[in-house]
C-alpha cells in the first residue's frame, strides 16, 4: 500500500513540475524579426548557408549572416533580445538554462549588434558578448551596444545599466551613458557615448513596440514575453470550459492551424517552423479548439505546465503521404522527450506496444487535417498527393505514435528549401577564418564578475583605461558579402598632411585627403602653399568639384591652374559653397550609413517578417495558403 502510494506522488510530481529536458535548450531562442536575405548556416545543413525563416529555432553552434540592406532580431528566453544590423555576424556558442543559471553566450565577428538583456533572478546567470579582442558580461538588467569593426576594434556603448568588458590586459566595468572603444595594442578608451544614430533609434522604437503588449494578463507568466505577437494579430475572448483563449485574426479561406509553415528536421526531431509572424508560442505550447461562430482559437497552458515542444499534433504516415492534425486540450502528446503534462516520452517506452484508439476531437472540423506527399514532407518540393483520403483520421488508418520514422536529406533541414540565396548575400570566406583565429568557439563563460575570460581560473586583472571629453568620428563596417570588395561605406577618420609643392612627396592630386570633419563629408581648406611664380595661384584657390563632396572621398583634383592662368573671380568661388553644402545634406535611397531604411513606414512593415499582420514572405500568396498542403474537403491536388 506503501509502495503504491509513492509512486502516485512521483506521478503528480512529474505532472505538475517543469522537468529538465531537451527542450529547455531547442526553445531558448528563435528568430522573431527578419528583413532582408537572411541566412544560417547549422549543424543539420553542413557547410552551406541557407535561406533563414522568422520563428527558426537557433542553437549553440548555429551561424546567422545579416548581409547588406538587411536587420534580423534573436528571441531568448525570459524576453532578452539580440538585434544585429547589416554586414554582420552572430554566432550561438552556449545556451543553458536550468535551476541555477540562464547562460547565453554568442560570438560577434563583424558588424553591429544591439542587445536587450532582461537578467534573471537565477544565480550565475550572464549574458556575454564575445569579439576577436574583448569579452562583453552582463549580470543584470542592461542595454548596450557591440559595434565590431576591422582588426577587430570594437566599441562597447552602454545605454542603460551596465556591463564589464575584458580583454587580455584587464577588465573595467562601463556604467550607463559611456563607450569604451578598444583596438590592438593594448588600446583602450572611455568616452561619452555619441549622440543616437538612426540604427540606436530603431532599436529604442522597437524596444517601446514591445514594451506595450497587454496581452500578457492571459499568459501565464513564462509566455508573458510573446504578448506582443498575441496583441498585434489576433483577440482575445473568454470561452466557458477553457477560460480566456487566442483568436488569429487570419482572413483566408481553409486555413487550419500548422498548415502555413514546414516540418524542420532540426537536432534529431522534426520542429515545426511557421511561417505566420505570431507563429512561435501558439504551435510550441498549449493547444488548439474549435467552435462555431469563434473559429479556431489557442488554448494557453497551465501555470506551471510550461513546456517547449517541437509541435503539437498526431501523425498518420504511410510510404507515400504523410497527415496531421492539431491537438485539443488534454489529448496525449507521443514525443521523443519529456513535453509536460498529458505527454508520453517514447524514449522511456517501447513505441511497438502503443496503440492508440481514441478519435481526435479536432480531426472531426472541416479542413483541420493536413495531408502532403511524402517528397513534398522530405524536400520541401511540391507533389501531387495520391491515393490517399481526404481525411486519414476519419478513414479507419491507424495513429502513428511519435513523429514520422522518416530519414531526412539535406533539404530537410532547410525552413525555405525553395529559396534561392544570392550570391551577395553570402559572407566571405575570411569571416570564418577570423572565428577559429581569435579563438571564439574556445572562450569560456565569466559566471561571476570577477571571472577573468583570458586567464580561465583566476580573477581578472584591472584594464587600464585612457578617459576622454569626446568619442572618436564613427567608423565603417566593412561590406563582406561574397563577391563585394571589402571597401568602406564612410570616410577613413584621420586626415593625412598635404606636401608643400617642389618636395619629394606625391602631388597633391594623386595623394587621398582627409580631414576631421569627415563626419559632415566636407573637406578642411589645406595650409596655403608659397607662391613661387607670379600669378600662379595657391592651393586653397583650386576648386575642389561637388562630385567629390558628395561621396566624402576626394579624387584626383580636376582643372589645377597652371602658370600664366587668371584667378576664377570671387564671386564665382563663393558661390560654390553653398552647393557643397546642399550636396552632402542629400540622402541616397534604401539603407543609409547608419542602417536606416529610407522608404516609407508601410514598406518597411512589409519587409519586416514579424511585423507585418496576415503576410508571410518566402510563401506563396503570402504563406497564408500553402499549395503543398491540402485539407478535408479540399480535394486531391
Amino acid at each position: 500500500m506503501r509502495k503504491k502510494i509513492i509512486i502516485g506522488v512521483i506521478l503528480m510530481f512529474c505532472l505538475f513540475v517543469n522537468l529538465p529536458a531537451y527542450a529547455d535548450i531547442i526553445g531558448t531562442a528563435r528568430l522573431s524579426l527578419i528583413k532582408g536575405d537572411v541566412v544560417v548556416l547549422t549543424g543539420d545543413t553542413g557547410d552551406e548557408w541557407v535561406a533563414a525563416s522568422i520563428n527558426m529555432p537557433l542553437m549553440p553552434g548555429d551561424r546567422l549572416w545579416v548581409p547588406e540592406g538587411g536587420r534580423a532580431e534573436i528571441q531568448f528566453v525570459g524576453g532578452t533580445y539580440l538585434r544585429a544590423d547589416s554586414n554582420t555576424e552572430v554566432d550561438i556558442t552556449s545556451l543553458g538554462k536550468d535551476n541555477q543559471e540562464t547562460i547565453i553566450q554568442v560570438a560577434v565577428p563583424q558588424g553591429r549588434t544591439y542587445i536587450k538583456y532582461r537578467g534573471s533572478s537565477l544565480r550565475d546567470s550572464v549574458f556575454q558578448v564575445d569579439t576577436p579582442l574583448v569579452s562583453v558580461m552582463s549580470y543584470g538588467l542592461s542595454k548596450f551596444a557591440v559595434d565590431v569593426y576591422e582588426n577587430g576594434y570594437t566599441e562597447v556603448s552602454e545605454l542603460d545599466g551596465s556591463v564589464y568588458v575584458e580583454d587580455r590586459h584587464g577588465n573595467t566595468k562601463i556604467s550607463e551613458g559611456h563607450m569604451l572603444s578598444v583596438g590592438e595594442d593594448n588600446y583602450t578608451e572611455l568616452s561619452p557615448l555619441r549622440p543616437k544614430d538612426d540604427w540606436i533609434r530603431w532599436n529604442s522604437s522597437r524596444d517601446s513596440r514591445l514594451a506595450r503588449a497587454g496581452s500578457s494578463r492571459y499568459l501565464p507568466p513564462e509566455l508573458g514575453v510573446y504578448g506582443s505577437d498575441f496583441e498585434d494579430y489576433g483577440r482575445w475572448n473568454y470561452v466557458s470550459n477553457y477560460g480566456y483563449v487566442w483568436t488569429p485574426t487570419v482572413v483566408v479561406t481553409n486555413w487550419a492551424p500548422y498548415r502555413s509553415g514546414r516540418w524542420v528536421w532540426l537536432n534529431g526531431d522534426y520542429v515545426w517552423i511557421s511561417y505566420e509572424p505570431w507563429g512561435w508560442a501558439p504551435y510550441h505550447y498549449g493547444r488548439w479548439a474549435f467552435r462555431v461562430g469563434i473559429g479556431w482559437f489557442w488554448v494557453p497552458p497551465a501555470v506551471n505546465a510550461v513546456v517547449w515542444a517541437p509541435g503539437l499534433v498526431a501523425w498518420i504516415y504511410t510510404p507515400t503521404y504523410i497527415s496531421w492534425v492539431p491537438l485539443a486540450p488534454g489529448e496525449i502528446y507521443y514525443g521523443h522527450g519529456y513535453y509536460g503534462p498529458h505527454s508520453v516520452n517514447l524514449t522511456k517506452v517501447n513505441i511497438k506496444t502503443i496503440n492508440i484508439t481514441n478519435i481526435y476531437v479536432n480531426s472531426r472540423v472541416q479542413n483541420a487535417v493536413t495531408v502532403v506527399n511524402r517528397e513534398t514532407f522530405i524536400t520541401g518540393k511540391h507533389v501531387k498527393v495520391v491515393n490517399a483520403p481526404n481525411n486519414p483520421f476519419l478513414s479507419g488508418i491507424k495513429v502513428s505514435p511519435g513523429r514520422p520514422d522518416i530519414r531526412p536529406v539535406k533539404a530537410t533541414a532547410m525552413p525555405l528549401p525553395n529559396k534561392i540565396v544570392p550570391r551577395k548575400a553570402l559572407p566571405a570566406h575570411t569571416l570564418t577564418e577570423k572565428i577559429w583565429n581569435t579563438g571564439l568557439k574556445k572562450r569560456p563563460v565569466a559566471k561571476k564578475e570577477n571571472a577573468s575570460v583570458f586567464k580561465a581560473g583566476g580573477p581578472a586583472a584591472p584594464m587600464q583605461v585612457t578617459k576622454v571629453k569626446r568619442p572618436r568620428p564613427v567608423r565603417a563596417v566593412p561590406k563582406s558579402g561574397a563577391g563585394v570588395s571589402q571597401e568602406q561605406r564612410n570616410i577613413p577618420e584621420k586626415p593625412k598632411v598635404i606636401p608643400r609643392e617642389g618636395t619629394n612627396k606625391p602631388p597633391v592630386q594623386q595623394r587621398e585627403i582627409k580631414s576631421p570633419h569627415v563626419q559632415r563629408a566636407i573637406p578642411e581648406k589645406p595650409k596655403a602653399m608659397p607662391k613661387e611664380r607670379i600669378g600662379k595661384p595657391s592651393v586653397q584657390q583650386r576648386e575642389i568639384p561637388n562630385t567629390q563632396v558628395q561621396k566624402g572621398i576626394p579624387k584626383k583634383l580636376k582643372g589645377v591652374q597652371g602658370e600664366g592662368v587668371a584667378k576664377p573671380p570671387m564671386q564665382q568661388r563663393e558661390s560654390s559653397k553653398p552647393q557643397q553644402q546642399k550636396k552632402t545634406t542629400e540622402k541616397p535611397s534604401g539603407v543609409s550609413r547608419e542602417g536606416k531604411d529610407s522608404q516609407s513606414p508601410e514598406s518597411n512593415k512589409q519587409d519586416l517578417q514579424g511585423e507585418t499582420p496576415q503576410r508571410y514572405p518566402g510563401m506563396p500568396d503570402g504563406g497564408l495558403n500553402n499549395p503543398n498542403m491540402k485539407g478535408q474537403g479540399q480535394g486531391q491536388k
